[in-house]
């Protein structure tokens, strides 16, 4: 069963779901199949090629792969008719399935089809969000290698050792206790400034490339830090992150217009929210 798309009972909703819509499609729309006193018209099995994923889609381009996708609406459908002989429309759950999907879909499509083109985001936004998005910038890279001790003088005694000359890197493999940094002789993954953990960030700031910082306390544990390297990566060009932009903009506009469309439709309809009835299930 779970060949039928990743799974025959979501489809059998979905089916059960567009029921009406087969039923009025079918006097205007090209038969692919009959079921019983029903059809699979040509919609539907666009419909059902559309919410394959694109890989699916272009393998269906290949006619024998299309037989087999209209045969397996045809086996689908076959469990819809029986199921409803044997009474599995009436049951709850399935009702309430039944009402999930239908909330689901009739929901894209008012977004799509009401409020989706408003979200249109012009080229002159983007690029007013590429030069005021303090997100957008330089950015600074650190590469730093680490001893962590448990006590403080310890920590202290191997910094002395430190500014007198002594190895980094032989000292990691004596002193340190992070077992997962000392494989590499101390050395961290790089990193940007402004994400790494606070209390480093502000040593480091003091810190020079190829120095050694103060003791850093974190965690509970002694840090020594060694600034190894830092980079700094240009603010990238307008062009190279424009569709990124233009993307997250149109989902944050579309979202904004949807609550906002939300609160116009509870001005029509009546809504209420029975919330302390959560707090009482289970009970």
């Amino acid at each position: 069963m779970k060949r039928f798309w990743g799974g025959i009972t979501t489809f059998i909703l979905f089916l059960m779901l567009t029921q009406v819509s087969w039923i009025l499609a079918q006097e205007k729309d090209e038969i692919l199949a009959k079921v019983g006193n029903e059809v699979i018209t040509r919609l539907d099995f666009e419909t059902r090629l559309k919410s394959l994923t694109p890989l699916a889609q272009k393998a269906l381009k290949d006619p024998e792969k299309k037989k087999q996708l209209l045969d397996n609406m045809v086996k689908a459908r076959l469990f819809v008719l029986e199921g409803e002989i044997r009474g599995l429309t009436g049951k709850p759950d399935i009702q309430a399935g039944l009402k999930m999907q239908r909330d689901d879909f009739i929901t894209q499509e008012y977004v799509r089809a009401y409020i989706e083109k408003k979200g249109e985001i012009s080229d002159e936004e983007a690029e007013n969000f590429y030069n005021t998005n303090p997100e957008i910038k330089e950015q600074e890279y650190l590469k730093v290698s680490q001893i962590v001790v448990d006590k403080e003088g310890e920590a202290k005694e191997i910094l002395e050792r430190l500014k007198k000359g002594e190895n980094f890197r032989k000292l990691v493999k004596e002193r340190s206790i992070d077992s997962a940094s000392k494989k590499t002789d101390g050395e961290l993954e790089w990193f940007e400034r402004g994400r790494g953990e606070k209390e480093f960030e502000e040593v480091l700031l003091k810190v020079e490339k190829g120095g050694i910082s103060d003791i850093v306390k974190a965690n509970g544990r002694y840090y020594i830090l060694k600034l190894e390297d830092r980079r700094i990566a240009p603010k990238p060009p307008y062009l190279k992150i424009k569709d990124e932009i233009v993307k997250n903009l149109n989902y944050k506009k579309i979202s904004e217009l949807a609550e906002k469309e939300i609160e116009e439709l509870k001005k029509k309809i009546n809504v209420e929210t029975f919330y302390e009835k959560l707090r009482a299930e289970g009970k």
